[in-house]
């Protein structure tokens, strides 16, 4: 078992259960109820919501896959380069829109599941 992988994995559970629970309620329930956003936006929006709830979920079984069942080099690196590149795109938004880092908190969930895949994949 790779310790890491496994923090990574539960890091991404942590961070679908929040996106799930938290982020509905603050995100999905104002977007859907906002009557000045046409259908096309709003249900594209909701769409791509849930995408990122599958994949945070797709995240969460496969890194616990390479910490449990079998290492998969090339599957634990392109896990772990979305999780970066998803860090990324946060930090970039917050950057260039001079946003408030704290209420745009993907980056604090993503850092540390590439981080923990890094060690994960220095280690193995």
């Amino acid at each position: 078992m790779n310790g890491f992988l496994l923090a990574a994995a539960v890091m991404s559970l942590i961070t679908f259960l929040a996106h799930l629970f938290l982020g509905g309620h603050d995100i999905v329930n104002p977007l859907l109820k906002a009557p000045d956003l046409q259908d096309v936006p709003k249900f594209t929006t909701y769409y791509s919501w849930h995408i990122v709830t599958l994949l945070l979920l797709a995240m969460t079984c496969a890194y616990a896959y390479v910490a449990f069942v079998q290492s998969n080099i090339p599957l634990t690196v392109m896990l772990t380069s979305m999780a970066a590149a998803c860090a990324l795109l946060s930090i970039g938004l917050i950057v260039t829109r001079q946003l408030q880092p704290l209420d745009y908190p993907q980056w604090a969930f993503f850092i540390p599941i590439a981080l923990f895949g890094v060690l994960g994949l220095t280690s193995a």
